[in-house]
């Protein structure tokens, strides 16, 4: 859209930066309009996290923007310069640019174009955010062809790809694909063509960045994708909570230096040509005064040279290439860049560091909350410094999460041994299940690592818990005595219920059926049930008369009826001499009978 230039301002002796917009802007009616609402809009932003605009207006037809001077680097020239950030520094530059974004929005102006080169880092690690409107006013000028969208194809929503207006969510979708790069030097979308870019965008989830980068907590992943949701509806509802979660995660991280150790010192590098001239001049009769810019350029001389000439040129330059070839080769010490290697295995950064013509050397790992054991932790020198060709670099590898004791959970029920794993650091695996005939059940039988030995920080324990007693085969006790039954099913550790009823088959007391059946496996403490016979429902009244009186008490009783024993007055003896009913006389189980003793 235009070319920035760093002046002076004379007036309040300061330096500012000057966006001049370029000529064929000027053109448009409906561009000028807007750039005027817009840089209205922008001027009247005041917040420590955005570029601050302090003047806008036109001259000789080209409009021009007059912003804060930021001493520092953006974002773009260190993701260059440094590749991946760490996390900690990663979301102290997001954070920063949320708290810009949230501001901006509470005054009703969406940015539109969010992306590493709009975030500017100075000197002291504040992050600013530049160009505030300009998208909106360019996206509204009669210039834009039809049917094409306004923006860095790379960083655009979903919404604005199909032309839909964009709202705060849609930044928030940008800096969501601006976060992925941070962490991983990468973008989330490649393609040959913008349109195959714009695809994938509408098309695909945006990947986890821990996938490209394994130093990536999986907080971060999560947060990413929450941002980049493809429905806006289902992003944060604000900057503000975005900024929130993100701060919620950002605890959790390891330290790392502080952004601002990243930013390196701003030169100003002369034109070699010599400096640009610059005439001010001053106008009484007009408000604003006029600056011109010039640039020598030198002008070339064409030279007629000889057939001869020429020839004895090119063989005093093939002889100078050839000593040149050969002082390269063996004299001047060739130096390379220490290839971005955190994050892989440690036998891949060996061979990146072989195929650079480096010297890997593994030291001593060190133990990560975050990066999984084998994988690369640190790198000295620091990735992308300057090395001569078979100078060594050092490889820390990962041991994974510090060792820490595994809690005693035999005995204990599941749920209380689920809690102390978790309050131990430590993540509950595979829980099967066996019998035991000393744990009760639903408690733990054991457990994958031993109490007081160490495992990982984060690691999984897999846990056995009770299914209670090994079953134990039922015996038959059909036709057995009620006492007998029961005495030997109860031997075996199992419940017994009684059920009774008549029956003309099997006598009275015995066992007529049982469930379940013989042989079927139950569990010490499962119920068995049995049904004990009640004799036939009716029967004639056997004559007892003449028997001893205990031996017809236990006939009667055995037939299931009550006895009810008379003495005969005067007369001695243990004999049944009369009985009521009466011998043949249709009785029931239960039914009173009474028998004359004498």
């Amino acid at each position: 859209m235009g070319e920035v230039y760093r002046a002076h301002d004379a007036v309040l002796d300061r330096r500012v930066a000057v966006k001049v917009l370029h000529r064929v802007l000027s053109g448009d009616a409906a561009f000028v309009e807007r750039f005027r609402r817009e840089a209205r809009a922008a001027a009247n932003l005041s917040h420590p996290n955005i570029v601050a605009v302090h003047d806008w207006g036109a001259a000789d037809g080209i409009y021009y923007m007059v912003m804060e001077y930021v001493a520092g680097q953006s974002v773009r020239e260190l993701l260059n310069a440094e590749g991946p950030l760490a996390p900690a520094q990663a979301t102290d530059v997001l954070a920063q640019a949320l708290s810009a974004l949230d501001h901006a929005h509470r005054q009703g102006i969406v940015h539109r174009d969010v992306k590493p080169e709009n975030l500017m880092v100075t000197r002291d690690g504040l992050v600013k955010v530049a160009d505030f409107g300009l998208a909106r006013a360019f996206a509204d000028a009669q210039i834009t062809e039809a049917g094409t969208v306004t923006g860095t194809v790379q960083y655009l929503s979903p919404e604005q790809l199909v032309g839909e207006p964009a709202d705060p969510r849609t930044d928030l979708y940008a800096l969501g694909i601006v976060a992925f790069e941070l962490l991983t030097g990468r973008l989330p979308f490649s393609g040959e063509t913008p349109m195959a870019i714009a695809y994938k965008h509408i098309h695909e989830r945006v990947p986890k960045p821990s996938s490209r980068n394994r130093s990536v907590p999986a907080s971060l992943d999560g947060w990413v994708a929450s941002v980049t949701e493809k429905q806006r509806e289902l992003r944060p509802e604000s900057a503000a909570e975005a900024r929130r979660d993100l701060e919620a995660e950002r605890r959790a991280l390891p330290a790392a230096p502080p952004i601002a150790s990243l930013v390196s010192d701003v030169r100003v590098i002369a034109d070699p040509s010599g400096a640009p001239s610059v005439d001010r001049t001053a106008s009484t009769s007009t408000s604003s005064g006029s600056i011109t810019v010039t640039i020598p350029r030198q002008r070339a001389r064409p030279r007629r040279r000889k057939v001869r000439t020429i020839l004895g040129v090119l063989l005093a330059l093939a002889a100078v290439a050839s000593a040149a070839w050969g002082t390269w080769t063996y004299l001047i010490p060739h130096r390379v860049e220490v290839p971005s290697i955190l994050g892989m295995s440690v036998a891949q950064a060996e061979q990146a560091l072989e195929e650079s013509g480096l010297v890997p050397r593994i030291a001593d790992g060190r133990h990560s909350r975050l990066v999984e054991a084998g994988v690369v932790l640190e790198v000295e020198p620091s990735e992308g410094a300057t090395l001569e060709q078979g100078d060594r670099v050092t490889i820390v590898p990962s041991l994974g999460p510090p060792p820490v004791p595994v809690p005693p959970l035999v005995g204990l029920p599941i749920s209380e041994a689920k809690a102390r794993l978790r309050d131990a650091g430590f993540r509950v695996g595979d829980v099967t299940k066996a019998y035991s005939d000393r744990i009760g059940v639903d408690q733990v039988i054991r457990q994958s690592v031993r109490a007081g030995d160490e495992a990982p920080e984060g690691s999984e324990i897999d846990l056995v818990i009770s299914r209670g007693p090994s079953p134990v085969a039922v015996p038959r006790v059909v036709g057995a005595t009620e006492e007998d039954a029961t005495s030997d099913l109860q031997a075996l550790g199992f419940l017994v219920t009684v059920d009774e009823e008549f029956s003309e088959d099997v006598a009275r007391g015995r066992v007529i059926s049982q469930e379940p059946g013989k042989g079927s496996q139950l569990q010490p403490g499962n119920n068995v049930t049995i049904v004990v016979s009640l004799g036939p429902p009716e029967f004639p009244m056997p004559n007892v008369v003449g028997m001893a009186r205990d031996a017809a008490i236990a006939r009667l009783t055995d037939l299931g009826l009550r006895v009810d024993v008379a003495i005969v007055p005067g007369y001695g003896g243990s004999r049944v001499v009369f009985q009521e009913p009466a011998t043949g006389t249709t009785v029931h189980a239960g039914d009173l009978v009474k028998i004359f003793v004498a």
